[in-house]
């Protein structure tokens, strides 16, 4: 194994739970109120279902195939060619989900605090930070997340109770109003960042204990359901119908909150959200290299960094344009794109897995 670090039950929990709610804390309210409206807190649910089945699936695979990651598993279950084929689309798709989050990250930062800064400046300093926890192993990045991440929840959280103050709840009312249509549709964006579960099947093998693997996982879904749709309550009681049309209706919150009537927050938001994009661009980084490093048979994954580095900030400015483009990929391009790398093959994998004769812990 390249990796020797292992990771606790509480960072792997973290991982799932940041890995997945650090940027869809601030694009998903929008997203789900351009087609739910004022029942976009509903569409929680179906992304959080499939998340769950995406967690059994993907640990199902690594009880058939222990001590294996997907890329290694992938050549095992479809031949070694053919499972490097795949393996090389999966790394890809790894890759280009990190360009995405690092373009999210530059565009807040060059909208709300930054105007004249080029983006490249903030994604090339914010990729050089994830390389640095990358070459340090895996055991780093489970204590940065162990270390950041309780203390960011729990500061969004009080967040989203001083927004409390700018709430008005009559503007959930009516509940379904236009049935339960609109609440599927924007379920759909929601549902493939639920997808990003999959990235269980690189890391299961190096937590402590695997087999709490599929309880961790699917408790994470939970608890970022319940947090997207209080997210999604406070978004649509503060901003009512606008919420559709705000680029980032959470951080919006802060610019809206005064502490004491006179403390404003927003900057502190946006620390807080800088040090989540920096764990879940760690650990898609990591993810990445050490892929990589599997698939050419490297002893070491930490010389594939740097040079993984200079591509995924090119990928993040020559991928996305601009915020408008990012809304519009995240309804449309995204969804069914990442679907297939979420569900679909390992669906197929777990079927020609069992067809193989392929055992649970053999």
């Amino acid at each position: 194994m390249l990796e020797k670090g292992k990771i606790s039950a509480f960072a792997f929990f973290l991982i799932v739970f940041n890995g997945i709610g650090a940027t869809a804390v601030v694009f998903l309210p929008a997203m789900a109120a351009k087609y739910a409206g004022r029942d976009a807190w509903l569409t929680a649910v179906f992304p959080a279902v499939l998340g769950i089945i995406i967690v059994l699936l993907v640990t199902e695979l690594g009880r058939r195939f222990p001590g294996k990651t997907l890329v290694e598993y992938l050549q095992i279950i479809l031949g070694k060619w053919p499972g490097k084929i795949v393996a090389i689309f999966y790394l890809f798709f790894f890759i280009h989900t990190n360009a995405f989050i690092v373009r999210e990250f530059g565009e807040m930062i060059t909208i709300q605090v930054m105007h004249r800064t080029p983006v490249i400046v903030i994604n090339a300093v914010m990729v050089l930070l994830a390389a640095y926890a990358v070459r340090s192993g895996l055991e780093v990045i489970a204590r940065l997340f162990e270390f950041l991440v309780p203390w960011i929840t729990i500061a969004y959280f009080f967040i989203l109770l001083f927004g409390l103050q700018k709430a008005e709840f009559h503007r959930l009312l009516p509940v379904l109003e236009n049935g339960l249509a609109p609440v599927l549709h924007g379920s759909i964006t929601p549902a493939a960042w639920a997808g990003e579960a999959v990235i269980l099947a690189m890391i299961l093998p190096y937590l402590a204990q695997p087999r709490k693997g599929r309880v961790l996982g699917a408790w994470a879904i939970i608890v970022i359901a319940v947090f997207m749709t209080v997210d999604a309550v406070i978004n649509t009681a503060i901003f009512g119908p606008t919420t559709a049309y705000l680029v980032f209706p959470t951080f919006t919150i802060s610019n809206e909150v005064l502490v004491g009537g006179f403390l404003r927050i927003d900057a502190f938001t946006i620390i807080l959200w800088m040090s989540s994009i920096l764990t879940k661009l760690s650990i898609f980084y990591y993810i990445t290299a050490l892929g990589t490093a599997q698939l050419f048979n490297l002893k070491d994954y930490r010389p594939v960094v740097l040079p993984l580095g200079v591509i995924l900030t090119a990928l993040s400015i020559i991928s996305i344009e601009n915020s408008t483009a990012i809304r519009a990929y995240m309804t449309s391009g995204w969804p069914p794109f990442a679907f297939l790398f979420e569900w679909v093959i390992p669906l197929a994998l777990l079927v020609i897995a069992i067809a193989r004769g392929f055992k649970a812990g053999k």
